[in-house]
């Protein structure tokens, strides 16, 4: 009898909490309501086994605020109501109680700023959803958030970020801890 399956979500976030905790001295993990049913795992899995550091959730670091918008689907967004588009021509745009792409990424930024000047010297983890995190590097790297397509990871990639002297990228969309229990090609 063949041994039972197991949940490839579940085995993406054990390979990145492994990765992640490996030597941690403190550590924010951050999660948005729209990343809940993805990153529950991961936070489950991150915390559980280590009793050392600190937990937070930070609204700054959450997903975009699609306000009346939340719950349609991509292609009503896309086609229907042009949200990328007319993010595009003016990003002071907002969808009808949610935030505009300028103070999204605003927000964005203020979130790992706060965070970074909290815990100078220290490692940080964050956990969040893809376009936020890809968001937040753009406007660190680049202080531009229009480029964060050219941050954009898989999901439970890992990259890091050094601060001093300056932001640098040292590790970006790194999956080598995901390749061993063979589920990349099917996400």
């Amino acid at each position: 009898m063949p041994a039972p399956q197991r949940d490839p979500q579940r085995l993406l976030a054990e390979a990145s909490a492994r990765i992640a905790v490996r030597d941690i001295q403190r550590r924010h993990d951050l999660r948005s309501i729209l990343a809940v049913q993805w990153w529950e795992l991961t936070l489950g899995i991150l915390i559980f086994p280590i009793a050392l550091g600190i937990f937070l959730l930070l609204v700054r670091l959450a997903e975009f605020d699609l306000g009346e918008w939340e719950g349609l689907d991509y292609e009503v967004l896309r086609h229907e109501k042009r949200l990328w588009a007319r993010m595009a021509a003016d990003p002071s745009f907002a969808p009808p109680g949610g935030e505009s792409a300028r103070n999204f990424a605003l927000r964005l930024l203020a979130g790992v700023r706060e965070i970074a000047a909290a815990h100078a010297g220290q490692r940080v983890i964050l956990v969040s959803h893809g376009g936020a995190l890809a968001t937040a590097l753009a406007m660190i790297l680049h202080a531009e958030g229009n480029r964060w397509p050219e941050y954009q990871m898989g999901n439970c990639a890992l990259s890091e970020l050094a601060f001093t002297p300056q932001p640098q990228l040292l590790r970006f969309n790194e999956v080598a801890h995901l390749q061993a229990i063979g589920v990349l090609d099917k996400w």
